[in-house]
């Protein structure tokens, strides 16, 4: 049972990364520009948000089977890395899923509230997309140097994650194309765990 869940989990990080991106490169240029609001309102940012929680929702599915897969070989730091990871990951997919189904609809129907809430970063909105991306952010990168010193993974994989969250800041400037940079360093070593979880578990 635990070898089968794994196995699917591993087939979950493998869609993020390729459905990452896809978002990245043919859904989010297509984001109409101006105020938050008129970007949250737009049917594109609907689509991308309902993606990219679904994309979220895999991760979590994805960092779970990790940890399963590598229970008795995985000690304290991993542990610690494996919670705070899954902390991220589900706050995130919290707030990608409201912001699909909720700010979308405040957008469409307060557009002045969502903007003047969006430019105060006290607010509990902003402060909530913070603690997400940073829960995300960390989470992420303890779990690839747990990766990194573990010996039962390739070290390209948890490499890959890092320098493609080095990158999320590095090519911020370049605006959608730097997503698509980013997306495609950062999944291509979600697709290397994914994939070594399902080869590992078919050969076990």
């Amino acid at each position: 049972m635990a070898g089968s869940f794994v196995r699917w989990s591993g087939l979950a990080f493998c869609i993020a990364a390729v459905t990452t991106l896809a978002l990245n490169v043919f859904v989010s240029p297509h984001l109409p520009e101006g105020a938050f609001a008129t970007v949250a309102a737009s049917p594109t940012y609907f689509l991308r948000q309902c993606i990219a929680a679904a994309v979220a929702l895999l991760l979590v599915f994805g960092i779970v089977g990790l940890h399963v897969g590598r229970l008795g070989r995985v000690g304290a730091f991993g542990t610690i890395a494996f919670v705070i990871a899954l902390a991220g990951q589900v706050t995130l997919f919290a707030i990608e899923y409201g912001q699909a189904f909720q700010v979308h609809d405040y957008a469409l129907y307060a557009p002045a509230m969502l903007n003047q809430a969006m430019t105060d970063p006290h607010r509990p909105l902003a402060i909530g997309a913070l603690v997400a991306i940073g829960g995300f952010f960390l989470g992420w990168v303890l779990l690839s140097i747990s990766l990194l010193v573990s010996r039962h993974y390739s070290r390209l994989a948890p490499a890959l994650v890092l320098l493609g969250l080095v990158l999320l800041f590095a090519t911020k400037g370049l605006g959608v194309y730097g997503g698509m940079i980013t997306s495609a360093v950062t999944g291509a070593g979600w697709f290397l765990i994914g994939l070594r979880m399902m080869r590992q578990q078919a050969a076990g």
